[in-house]
């Protein structure tokens, strides 16, 4: 026997059972609860996101999204973080900590920088959970961040991963 017989014989056997658990995974995208933001949030159509909530008097955002089975990808939370701030420009990092979110390691970033010619600030919130990504994302102008944070915080505190 050449060696690739116990190689290709694992692959047989193991390979439908990834195959089923990425699938069951697949099926977790967008199962999950979040709080929600309050008065003045309204919700929106969230484009490719799951969730998303905007407040006019604080041209603000708050989105949730998930990737699960074939979209979700092993990577350090710090590179998921990293991701989701791309289209910033002269970024500051403010706060950096690593919540536990619905059991799990979470991390959370606060980063300032320019969108589009506009100061703005980013909260992200990313863990991994049952082959998923979250994120829990808040977006506003710079002079108004302050004003929508509990709200923000209100959707990270209600979240719980549903299988």
């Amino acid at each position: 026997m050449n060696g690739s017989f116990p190689r290709l014989f694992l692959a047989v056997v193991l390979l439908p059972g990834c195959a089923s658990s990425l699938g069951e995974a697949k099926r977790m995208e967008g199962k999950y609860v979040t709080g929600a933001p309050g008065s003045g949030w309204v919700s929106v159509n969230p484009g490719g996101a799951d969730r998303a909530w905007f407040n006019a008097e604080l041209s603000a955002s708050i989105y949730t999204d998930s990737n699960c089975g074939t979209h979700y990808r092993e990577l350090r939370l710090h590179d998921l973080a990293l991701e989701s701030i791309a289209g910033l420009r002269g970024t500051k990092t403010l706060k950096e900590e690593a919540p536990t979110v619905d059991g799990r390691a979470g991390l959370l970033r606060v980063t300032t920088g320019v969108l589009d010619g506009i100061e703005v600030t980013v909260a992200n919130l990313v863990s991994n959970k049952d082959a998923c990504t979250f994120d829990l994302n808040y977006l506003a102008p710079a002079a108004s961040f302050d004003a929508g944070w509990d709200a923000y915080q209100a959707v990270v505190a209600g979240f719980v991963a549903r299988r």
